[in-house]
């Protein structure tokens, strides 16, 4: 098991659940401890996950790129992935992919179906008690805390003392990541035991949804990527076509791979290459949008949200719709970077908005399918949105778009092998 990828593994213990689920149906309830125990130890580590992360990311921000660039480079990334929940709304709420699924038994769902007011909202994201907030996993609260202090070591990091704190959040984020990644060593046999109850429990009628969802979340993966760049090519003024051939190579490794960062040195070649982006431009959006734009991550836990919660009745609000949606661009800001990353975000989002985290088990056999389109998503959208920054600032080089210069581009080392 240990020479096979994490994916195979999934695939696997997902595979023998369902078997020995139907074999034993209600006596496999004596297994059910497993999964238990893996979902109790994900949801453990989620607020540290998340508070970690995106201090990591915001404090990692020069101050001096937050201008022109800056700016222009983060808008893009909130404009892709609230398109990206935007597009997974509505395709969970016209195509149902839920719905008309019975028998199914998942623990309470705890969230706010008829969802908040505005001022709630907003509210909902600020502390009165921090430790309060990570004590009762207010993760919204989590994420507004982790903002202002990731804005705060920014700005004062070159003293000495805010030096020690900006390596102390390094080095606790290393800590976290070696634990998400231990964890998850076990996500097989997690998995296998929260399939096999479910199977076991509710009848393998239960997977019936999964095509239905494979192909929707599919579908719009490839709408997205595919709106991004045409809003992109028309302001840079460029070929949509051209554009799509020049980002091809990003997308086989990163179909191949199913994974964002065995294409990160690709994503460099063609955003420099093919695409024209200026080494400046590509050395500051490229890297972030690795953690900051994950379009078909936001895709993934909006969307599977939706049907969870289709499966068990809960007819949701407009408003509860769409802090679904907040929460699943907010929480893609933190990507987490750890094998299985598509399963640690759909248990983020799954806890910020009161869903049952068995539900994850619904969509772990089928994760690496769904990254097969993901993962493209994800980086495709990376590479328009560097286009946009350069056009903006000018700093497009058509000449190399449309192929009449050519240059060469080093390659960066490698990251680890990462699905999202």
């Amino acid at each position: 098991m240990k020479k096979m990828s994490f994916s195979k593994q999934m695939i696997i213990g997902s595979l023998i659940g369902i078997a020995v689920g139907a074999i034993l149906g209600k006596n496999v309830s004596y297994i059910k401890i497993f999964g238990d125990v893996f979902i109790n130890l994900i949801s453990m580590m989620v607020p540290f996950l998340i508070f970690g992360a995106l201090v990591e990311a915001v404090m990692n921000l020069n101050t001096k790129d937050l201008g022109s660039v800056g700016v222009k480079t983060l808008a893009s990334f909130v404009v892709t992935s609230s398109t990206a929940a935007a597009l997974a709304i509505g395709a969970g709420v016209l195509l149902q992919p839920g719905a008309g699924v019975t028998g199914i038994q998942f623990s309470e769902y705890k969230g706010n179906a008829t969802g908040m007011t505005f001022n709630e909202a907003i509210l909902s994201f600020f502390p009165k008690n921090v430790v309060a907030a990570f004590n009762n996993n207010a993760i919204t609260q989590i994420i507004m805390f982790a903002i202002i202090v990731g804005i705060v070591i920014s700005i004062y990091k070159k003293e000495d003392s805010f030096k020690k704190i900006h390596d102390g959040v390094l080095h606790f984020n290393a800590l976290v990541m070696k634990t998400v990644t231990f964890i998850m060593q076990m996500a097989p046999i997690g998995i296998f035991a929260i399939v096999a109850t479910m199977i076991g429990m509710n009848g393998i009628g239960i997977l019936l949804p999964l095509g239905k969802f494979l192909i929707i979340i599919t579908a719009v993966n490839i709408l997205c990527f595919v709106l991004v760049g045409l809003a992109a090519s028309a302001y840079a003024k460029v070929s949509f076509f051209r554009m799509l051939s020049n980002v091809k190579r990003s997308t086989i490794v990163a179909a191949t791979t199913t994974s964002s960062a065995m294409a990160l040195p690709m994503k460099f070649k063609d955003a420099e290459e093919n695409l024209g982006v200026s080494k400046r431009i590509s050395k500051f959006v490229v890297p972030l949008a690795g953690t900051l734009n994950v379009d078909g991550g936001v895709i993934l836990t909006t969307l599977a949200s939706l049907t969870v919660c289709q499966i068990m009745g809960i007819e949701l609000s407009t408003s509860a719709m769409i802090m679904i949606g907040v929460t699943s661009v907010l929480s893609s800001f933190g990507n987490t970077m750890v094998p299985g990353g598509g399963i640690v975000a759909l248990a983020i989002v799954f806890s910020l908005n009161g869903i049952p985290l068995e539900g994850v088990a619904l969509f772990a056999g089928i994760d690496w399918a769904m990254a097969i389109t993901r993962v493209p998503c994800n980086v495709v959208d990376d590479l328009f949105c560097a286009v946009y920054v350069a056009a903006s600032e000018k700093e497009l080089d058509r000449d190399v778009f449309y192929g009449k210069k050519n240059i060469l581009v080093e390659e960066p080392v490698n990251q680890a092998n990462i699905s999202m």
